[in-house]
């Protein structure tokens, strides 16, 4: 076991030295922490969710609604209790992960699916900033990336201004509608 410890530890030193780790990422320094994420430098705009777990407390409440108002055997058992409670967690979980946008000085970061994602200045092709929406096109054939004023309570007007800036440092097109 030891060996295919030494076969990794050299492989990611030879990584490392080439300046790219397994991820694609340029190697992260020791001590700087990482570059992904919602912690990292540079302006960050947060969100809230809420249509998601609104309809599973209301998923949860019809739920228990229909068991009780039926009045079957199934409603004291500790499943259909156990299942009410974890729907109410999870929309609890849902509503505290805040999502984000972080411009940094070249790249926005955000999280889409559960996972962070990055953009650098030249992978955009657009921003279209609207009083109610923000929308970044990427260039690749990827998503775009889309911030909402009233579904994930976004702050666009601020959001349009800091990418408004960043769009002339980096000569992105930006469309304000």
């Amino acid at each position: 076991m030891a060996s295919f410890d030494r076969k990794v530890e050299r492989n990611q030193m030879k990584l490392n030295k080439k300046g790219k780790n397994p991820q694609g990422n340029k190697a992260v320094r020791s001590g700087t922490g990482s570059r992904m994420g919602a912690r990292g430098d540079g302006d960050i705009f947060k969100g809230r969710k809420i249509i998601l777990p609104l309809l599973l407390i209301l998923l949860a409440g019809l739920y228990a609604g229909v068991a009780l108002a039926g009045g079957s055997a199934e409603v004291s058992t500790t499943m259909f209790w156990l299942t009410i409670v974890l729907y109410v967690i999870l929309a609890i979980a849902l509503f505290l992960n805040k999502p984000y946008l972080r411009i940094n000085k070249n790249y926005l970061f955000t999280a889409k699916f559960n996972r962070d994602r990055m953009l650098e200045a030249g992978q955009i092709s657009k921003i279209t900033a609207t009083p109610h929406k923000i929308t970044i096109t990427p260039k690749a054939g990827g998503q775009n990336w889309v911030f909402y004023r009233k579904r994930n309570m976004f702050n666009t007007p601020a959001m349009a201004e800091r990418l408004e800036t960043f769009a002339k440092t980096h000569k992105v097109d930006f469309v304000k509608e």
